[in-house]
């Protein structure tokens, strides 16, 4: 199954930097961007043959990481989903928070660096 990057967050240039630390050391897999959780469970729904590695923040507009998590998990078992939340949020409730969800996989601070990475892609 091929496995497909996700990059989650409503800032375009976060996206672009985060986009090229990762195809740098993992060239070989796709990388998509969407500015909101939305958009991004709708390419999930129409692409579900792919495994997706995903990194989601957790504060945007429309639909923010938390709601992308409650809704994708109606249909979790439908997905082969890999999911770690990078966000600048420094909230404690919101560690706790994904420290209890299951889906949640790591929590990491950003920015992403790319000695996080080879930690983080099981699906090498």
């Amino acid at each position: 199954m091929t496995i497909q990057i996700l990059l989650i967050d409503d800032d375009p240039v976060v996206n672009f930097i985060h986009s090229r630390i990762i195809q740098d050391k993992f060239p070989d897999h796709p990388i998509f961007t969407f500015q909101n959780g939305l958009t991004a469970i709708e390419y999930i729904k129409q692409n579900p043959h792919y495994s997706y590695l995903i990194f989601l923040d957790i504060n945007m507009p429309i639909m923010d990481g938390w709601k992308f998590l409650e809704t994708i998990a109606e249909d979790e078992t439908k997905y082969d989903l890999q999911i770690h939340v990078l966000t600048s949020s420094l909230d404690p409730e919101d560690k706790s928070r994904a420290s209890n969800n299951k889906q949640i996989l790591s929590y990491i601070n950003k920015p992403l660096k790319s000695n996080n990475l080879k930690d983080l892609l099981k699906y090498k």
